[in-house]
């Protein structure tokens, strides 16, 4: 009778040989630690150059959590391969040099950030796939922006292609959020922001996708954002926004229009909502006031803090009213759009003409005979028309 085939890990890790159980020895961490939030996962045995050979092509194949690098005893590193079919002119290698030396500039509110996104955030996408995926999207998209067609069609569709894979280990994430994982959420938040408002305009002609979906989407990540800050604040280490003149006590003035404008958006909540749903007062009110209280941020310091501070603030409520296409919270996401277009410039190459766009397909929309709209949306239309008629600078 034929002796039953070998089985058992020879050379698993120590966490999965304490509970006898089989190691896939794809690690450190294996996906048994993976799965079961085991930290620790360590290698007494040492394991041989032609099973390391193996691991490397085995260690490309998708696996069901997200794998960091293979750190074998023997000192040997077996870094996580993509699943992606890229074009044999891209390589991870340039994306990760793309990001670690131009890119991670465009997230950076002041220079207190560089050590954080140059060199913490890349160190964390070693142990998240899904975070590290993210940041290869974004760096490809970076480099689409300054090449020339065709090349730069391969580097947005490998951005896609990135982004698409790490949404799915993100949103998951959330709902299991750990004192490992939660900076790695944060990062990962603010890059899919970036992405979200990148892809319209480099996508332009290839993808119906309006500009207005790509924000419902950005509000649904970040209102899980919002639960991750509320449930880990103890154990982030990440200091994102907090160096930033954005968390001081200095407010900038508004200009005059723009308080006008404010004033009769909260006026037109008072006369459309507080008589029929004091639930949707309530919140727009909530979400208007906040509103100026990023403009006001955005005067004194014009750089992403206080325009994504906003996205992340708003109510689930809020959120719920956009995807109803429920008129009045359309209106305060136009005003909030016209903030997005303070940040056109190359430095924020991700946010170029977002706003413009933005308010566009809103405005479009936003048709209305209502003699109690016609302030609110002239202020739009001329702050439009008068941003369009100022030279780039």
């Amino acid at each position: 009778m034929p002796r039953r085939p070998h089985t058992k890990s020879r050379y698993g890790c120590d966490n999965c040989r304490r509970r006898r159980v089989k190691c896939d020895e794809q690690g450190p961490p294996c996906t048994n630690c993976i799965l079961r939030e085991l930290s620790g996962c360590t290698y007494s045995r040492v394991l041989p150059q032609n099973l390391i050979a193996k691991a490397r092509c085995q260690n490309s194949d998708p696996v069901p959590a997200q794998p960091g690098y293979a750190q074998h005893s023997n000192g040997t590193s077996v870094a996580p391969m993509s699943s992606l079919s890229l074009p044999p002119t891209i390589d991870e290698l340039e994306l990760m040099h793309q990001f670690s030396t131009e890119t991670y500039r465009s997230l950076c509110v002041s220079k207190s950030e560089t050590r954080t996104w140059q060199t913490l955030i890349p160190r964390l996408a070693l142990k998240n796939r899904f975070l590290m995926d993210s940041i290869l999207a974004l760096a490809s998209l970076h480099i689409a922006t300054i090449r020339e067609s065709p090349d730069a069609r391969a580097y947005i569709d490998a951005g896609l292609e990135y982004h698409s894979v790490s949404l799915e280990p993100f949103r998951t994430l959330i709902d299991n959020i750990t004192p490992d994982n939660c900076d790695a959420a944060i990062a990962q938040a603010v890059v899919t922001t970036a992405i979200c408002l990148a892809l319209p305009q480099l996508t332009a002609g290839r993808e119906n996708t309006s500009r207005i979906h790509n924000m419902l989407m950005v509000f649904e990540l970040l209102q899980g954002v919002k639960r991750i800050l509320t449930l880990s604040q103890p154990w982030i280490n990440l200091e994102l926004f907090s160096q930033g003149i954005f968390w001081k006590d200095e407010l900038g003035g508004l200009e005059r229009d723009t308080d006008t404008a404010l004033e009769q958006l909260t006026m037109l909540n008072e006369q459309t909502t507080i008589n029929s749903n004091l639930i949707h007062h309530r919140v727009n009110n909530d979400v208007i006031n906040h509103l100026r209280y990023c403009f006001m941020k955005f005067s004194c310091s014009p750089d992403p803090a206080p325009v994504l501070a906003w996205l992340a603030a708003v109510d689930k409520e809020f959120v719920d009213n956009l995807h109803r296409r429920e008129p009045f919270s359309l209106l305060i996401l136009a005003h909030w759009g016209i903030l997005l277009k303070g940040l056109d410039g190359e430095q924020w190459w991700w946010a170029q003409n977002s706003g413009n766009v933005l308010v566009s397909e809103l405005m479009e929309e936003l048709r209305s005979e209502d003699p109690l709209w016609e302030g609110c949306l002239r202020w739009l239309k001329d702050k439009m028309s008068a941003e369009d008629t100022e030279p780039s600078t």
